[in-house]
């Protein structure tokens, strides 16, 4: 999958079902990371900059090139990241009876519904996208870097979930 689909999916794991289910009054709930694989190297990496675990932080820079972070606004439909949430939601989470907490406590399960949900779109709306990983550590060895740029062309498997921390 192409960076702009992995963004898709982290999105997918880190957020919509999570935010839903502690919405609901679910909690304790774990979070998770995800083992890519890129050249037959396996690391975790962050796509995307969360704050507070649901917000997606953009880079930017004023005119005097002083970096700052600014939300990702959630308006404009059609487009990232409100097409996957709007997707999510008509999916599994705009029933009356709809509780997936079965499929976020399994992460195999979550882990393929989520890729199956990230490709499903018609088209990806992410103006501009930032080419790079965050929080890079390669799992055979111990090199971690806080990010790593990538060209428009780079490919990332997804290989597995793994729980990091329950809330």
């Amino acid at each position: 999958m192409n960076l702009v689909e992995a963004k898709y999916l982290e999105y997918t794991v880190n957020v919509i079902f999570k935010e839903f289910l502690e919405y609901k009054g679910h909690e304790n709930l774990p979070t998770y990371k995800i083992l890519w694989k890129h050249n037959d190297k396996l690391f975790f990496a962050n796509t995307l900059n969360f704050e507070n675990n649901y917000t997606v932080m953009i880079n930017k820079s004023t005119p005097d090139s002083i970096p700052y972070y600014e939300k990702l606004p959630l308006v404009e439909n059609e487009k990232f990241p409100n097409d996957i949430r709007e997707f999510i939601f008509s999916k599994y989470l705009g029933k009356p009876f709809a509780n997936p907490i079965n499929l976020y406590n399994d992460p195999l399960a979550l882990l393929k519904e989520s890729i199956s949900s990230a490709k499903s779109l018609d088209k990806f709306h992410l103006d501009n996208p930032e080419y790079r990983l965050l929080n890079v550590s390669y799992l055979d060895s111990k090199i971690a870097l806080p990010f790593i740029l990538v060209d428009k062309d780079f490919e990332l498997e997804p290989v597995s979930l793994i729980e990091v921390s329950k809330n």
